[in-house]
């Protein structure tokens, strides 16, 4: 079971990083303005060995409004397209991919008080990610 979440748990782990430490005080940024966003996606999938390109091209074609809900899309992309054996698996069971991720998130208190603080529900953040990782394997 933990293998066809491959796609989910590293988009989750990268998430986790970015949030609580890895981009530190820019963070704000990456939130809030699509510019900051776009640059801080190319860099996760740079140091993920993921084309920045194409990362950069799942931020801007995200189905969302908002840069944070853009930017938790992209960084499922570079999660499935960094593990895309598990696409088969991850697009059958979406519900149970996107229950998964919400718990993974769930389980790190700094990352939930960092989508709390953008009001960002737990929930909206996994079908962000989970659509992310579908979106990579289509």
């Amino acid at each position: 079971m933990a293998v066809e979440y491959a796609g989910i748990l590293a988009a989750v782990s990268l998430m986790a990083v970015t949030l609580t430490g890895a981009y530190g005080k820019s963070i704000t940024a990456v939130f809030t303005t699509s510019g900051a966003g776009v640059a801080a996606v190319a860099k996760a999938a740079k140091a993920q060995k993921v084309s920045p390109a194409g990362a950069k091209t799942a931020y801007n074609r995200a189905p969302y409004r908002k840069p944070v809900l853009k930017y938790l899309y992209a960084l499922g992309w570079i999660g499935g397209t960094k593990n895309p054996g598990t696409c088969g698996l991850t697009l059958l069971g979406q519900d149970a991919a996107r229950e998964q991720a919400a718990r993974e998130m769930r389980a790190n208190a700094k990352l939930v008080a960092q989508l709390k603080r953008r009001s960002v529900s737990v929930s909206a953040a996994a079908k962000a990610v989970t659509r992310g990782v579908v979106s990579a394997c289509a």
